[in-house]
């Protein structure tokens, strides 16, 4: 029944051929194949045995993403809708195996699993249906861009001028304190217009867990801005070798300092820090849609828009 439901969530080429490959492949990238809800039919000529799937793939800091099955009428999924229902009971259905997924994870997953997410193209407009069906709550549209790693080189190379009380130490030269790096994260979301729905649905070990998660941790590619030496923001950049890039995992400066220019000022010396031997093309980061200045920032230092997200959550 494994495979037939994998089949429902493959989008594109031979759905049997690609779940074959990923029950081979699920063990290595961390997907647990007991964590697969779904709608079932009575397996007769007209009714598929497995109609709608929800599959939860557990990460790092107890998140779990949802995957689930779309509606076969799509035209890049090659099936008979009469087959599957109607749209409207396909979302319904839909929806229901995401809701048994939610509800089940506490078994399920144990502690795994404490916040289920969701992330779809923008175009899958009956997918914001299917998740508030769940239960789940809306962080907004985020915009994914990149930067050619190049540019980089070509900024100026004169000192910063920080102002007064302020200075910006590694994360590495703070021993790596983990509390002190959750001040600073506490701190930079004060009024954050950055998937504001997301403050303390977590807990800051958690948040931490998952930015460390990213590609390859350096503690000394990780930046926390203090001011009088009270942590009052950060700027966490990782190196992702597979992809061959740099992603900027955060940044956030407390209210208190911002209007200094220290946003712009904290980035480029983040940046301008990093020393990478292999090769790197672009740097990467994702920005809630609602959150102009961090958009225009990332703008005009040279990043480009180049896909897009809605996103989902609901606390387990």
């Amino acid at each position: 029944m494994v495979p037939v439901a994998l089949e429902r969530l493959i989008q594109t080429g031979n759905p049997k051929a690609g779940a074959q490959r990923l029950v081979r492949n699920a063990k290595a990238h961390g997907i647990d194949l007991n964590l697969i809800w779904g709608v079932l039919g009575d397996e007769s000529e007209n009714q598929p045995a497995v109609r709608q799937v929800c599959m939860v793939v557990p990460g790092a800091g107890g998140t779990g993403m949802c995957f689930v099955s779309i509606p076969v009428e799509c035209p890049q999924v090659q099936r008979d809708p009469a087959r599957f229902g109607s749209r409207k009971t396909q979302i319904q259905e839909i929806g229901a195996s995401l809701l048994a997924a939610i509800e089940g994870l506490p078994k399920a997953a144990g502690d795994r699993v404490r916040i289920a997410q969701m992330l779809f193209e923008p175009e899958q407009s009956w997918t914001h249906e299917v998740c508030q069906a769940a239960g789940m709550i809306s962080v907004g549209t985020l915009d994914y861009m990149r930067m050619d790693y190049n540019l980089i080189r070509t900024w100026s190379s004169d000192q910063i001028d920080w102002g007064d009380g302020i200075e910006v130490k590694t994360f590495q030269e703070l021993a790596c304190d983990d509390q002190l790096l959750a001040t600073a994260l506490e701190a930079s979301y004060e009024g954050t217009l950055d998937c504001p729905e997301l403050c303390g649905m977590r807990s800051m070990e958690d948040v931490i867990a998952s930015h460390k998660s990213t590609g390859v941790f350096d503690p000394s590619r990780w930046c926390v801005l203090m001011f009088h030496n009270t942590p009052v923001g950060c700027c966490l950049l990782t190196h992702c070798p597979a992809n061959e890039s740099v992603e900027l995992v955060y940044i956030g400066i407390n209210p208190e300092v911002k209007g200094r220019g220290l946003g712009t000022k904290l980035l480029r010396h983040a940046l301008q820090s990093l020393r990478i031997k292999d090769t790197v093309h672009e740097v990467t980061c994702a920005v809630d849609r609602r959150n102009t200045p961090a958009g225009k920032l990332y703008l005009s230092l040279g990043f480009k828009r180049f896909d897009a997200r809605c996103g989902y959550v609901r606390a387990i």
